[in-house]
Formats: structure tokens, C-alpha cells, sequence
């Protein structure tokens, strides 16, 4: 067998370095907000953004209707103002995932659209967390999506469903706050997890003892579960009202 050329090696190893290092360069941070930032417009800076690159949208109103057609993450900073605000002005949804593993976690997302959500996602091993959805059709919508986690969210005061599962089975649903929904808090047709083994969600039709949630340990969790409507999915951790 021949011996190895060692200058062979060492320009191999270079060559996977620069590599690795320009993959790296690749991702980064692209700020948005109305002035002083990389972007004003949020729409411009998600399509700038490469895959895995973390778009800060900064406190203001965003009059967009965004797709997030790449995997990355969106994060919504409070720079004094609140948090940002997705305007979807009342046709479409300000937000549709449609590339698979997006994170988007710190906005606020309003009046989506009939037949839209305040966040549409049709893709899968997303996590949404932190968001308000609020004043919407529908606050958060999957169709067709898998293994996405929607943790920490706010879905009140939409006219059809705070949160609406379709067609998607292997998701996390926790700790999200569900209140006075037209239709109903909660809507789910396939097999996903509504609570993490210790904590479920807050529904506004199922937070007291009148309405069957008592609390006797005074843990913060209703002593019984809840039914999620559509299918068999089921809520063993419902959090109790203050």
C-alpha cells in the first residue's frame, strides 16, 4: 500500500476548515426597525435572511404579510414600545410558516383574516412560543404540520378558535393561554400532546369549578382533564384560573 502524501492531508484539512468557517459566516443577525437597524421593512430583511440566521424585529407596527419560507428564527424584542406588531389590516395572516423547522418566539400578530390565523403554519418542527395571537379569525392554525411545538402563547379574543390543530399529529400544546375565543378555545382533529407530562393550557371555558376545573391542592392545576374538541386529543393538565 502506498504511503499517504502528508501535503495531500494538510490541504484536505484546510479545505474542510474554510469550509466550516464559511457555513458559519453564513448565519447571523439581521436587525429590523424603523430606523438605525439593517432592514425597515420586515418583509426585505426575511428575504435577505439565509437558513439558520435570527431576524431581531424591534418594537413598532409591521404592516406585512410575512412568509417564512426558510428555516429561521424570528424573534420579537421590546425595545421600550412593546412588543412588535404583525397588521395583517383584516385579509390573510400576518405570519405563514411554510419552511419547516422555524423558530418565532416575542411577537404580536392581529387581525388575520377570514379563512387565515394570526400564525398559518403549514410545515413542521416548528417551535412558536412567547407570541400573541390575539384578534384574529383564528389565533395560532396548523395544517398538516408535525412535531411543532406551540408553548407560552396567548390566543384570546379571536372570532373562531384560539388554537386550531388540522390534519397535524405530534405536537406540543403547553402553558398557552386561551380566552374568550368566539368559537371555542381549542379545536384539534389528530393525536397531539395538549400538556408536557405536568402543565396543559389555559382555557377560558374551563378554568373554574363551576365550568369543572377545581383546584383542591392549590397547585395551579385543575384537578381533572379536559377534552380537546375534534378528536381524541386530551388535556391531562389544565391550569386552573388566578
Amino acid at each position: 500500500m502506498e504511503d499517504e502524501d502528508p501535503m495531500k492531508n494538510a490541504a484536505f484539512v484546510v479545505t474542510l476548515a474554510l469550509c466550516l468557517a464559511s457555513t458559519l459566516a453564513e448565519a447571523g443577525n439581521i436587525t429590523v426597525c424603523s430606523e438605525g437597524c439593517d432592514y425597515s421593512s420586515l418583509k426585505a430583511a426575511v428575504f435577505a435572511a439565509g437558513e439558520g440566521d435570527v431576524v431581531i424585529v424591534e418594537s413598532g407596527r409591521y404592516y406585512d404579510h410575512l412568509n417564512a419560507n426558510k428555516k429561521i428564527f424570528l424573534l420579537g424584542v421590546d425595545t421600550g414600545d412593546g412588543p412588535p406588531i404583525l397588521d395583517a389590516t383584516g385579509s390573510g395572516s400576518p405570519l405563514t410558516i411554510a419552511a419547516d423547522g422555524v423558530v418565532v418566539e416575542g411577537l404580536r400578530l392581529i387581525n388575520g383574516g377570514p379563512a387565515s390565523a394570526g400564525i398559518l403554519v403549514l410545515s413542521s418542527d416548528n417551535v412558536i412560543r412567547k407570541n400573541d395571537a390575539s384578534n384574529n379569525y383564528v389565533g395560532i392554525r396548523l395544517v398538516g404540520s408535525n412535531n411543532t411545538t406551540l408553548r407560552g402563547n396567548v390566543a384570546s379574543g379571536n372570532l373562531e378558535f384560539g388554537l386550531m390543530l388540522e390534519g397535524s399529529s405530534g405536537c406540543l400544546v403547553s402553558e398557552n393561554v386561551l380566552l374568550k375565543n368566539f368559537l371555542g378555545e381549542a379545536f384539534d382533529d389528530g393525536r397531539n400532546s395538549w400538556d408536557d407530562g405536568a402543565i396543559g393550557n389555559r382555557y377560558g371555558d374551563f378554568d373554574d369549578p363551576e365550568e369543572g376545573c377545581s383546584d383542591d391542592d392549590g397547585d395551579g392545576i385543575c384537578d381533572a382533564g379536559r377534552e380537546i374538541p375534534g378528536g381524541p386529543s386530551f388535556d391531562r393538565h389544565p391550569i386552573a384560573g388566578d
